[in-house]
């Protein structure tokens, strides 16, 4: 498995995989669309995971902030440890400690997080979605 920035060319299959997770996972988002990669990650640096030539997940870091906006891998590759290398590439791109919000109903992802040594924060139970806030407790 390789991390990388991602290329122009690897942008079709990252918003696939975005627009796959929020049609399936994101009912608050009411007419989920391929352009909404685009938007949401604007202005962000984002890194790709790739094994054997295809793109098997994706994250996009505000550089300003160390904030994880986005971490999606594609379903058929998960737990194959795409999260955790991207994860690991986001630490080291990181100029401080890496925060992120997570769903507060996403327990598969806060477990994730949990494993990967991030931390709860504070709690935002009037956003919609309700969310987390979490920091990386991992010393780079």
């Amino acid at each position: 498995m390789k991390v990388r920035p991602m290329k122009p060319s690897d942008q079709p299959a990252v918003a696939t995989i975005y627009l796959q997770d929020r049609q399936r996972y994101f009912p608050w988002v009411a007419h989920p669309d391929i352009a909404d990669f685009f938007h949401d990650s604007h202005g962000e640096a984002i890194f790709v995971a790739e094994i054997n030539g295809q793109i098997a997940g994706f994250a996009s870091l505000l550089r300003v902030m160390d904030f994880v906006h986005l971490l999606f891998v594609a379903p058929e590759f998960r737990h194959k440890g795409v999260g955790h290398a991207l994860i690991q590439h986001l630490r080291q791109e990181a100029v401080g400690t890496l925060t992120l919000k997570c769903v507060m109903d996403n327990e598969a992802a806060l477990r994730f997080y949990a494993h990967e040594g991030f931390a709860i924060k504070r709690e935002d139970r009037l956003a919609v979605p309700a969310n987390y806030t979490l920091v990386d407790r991992i010393k780079r």
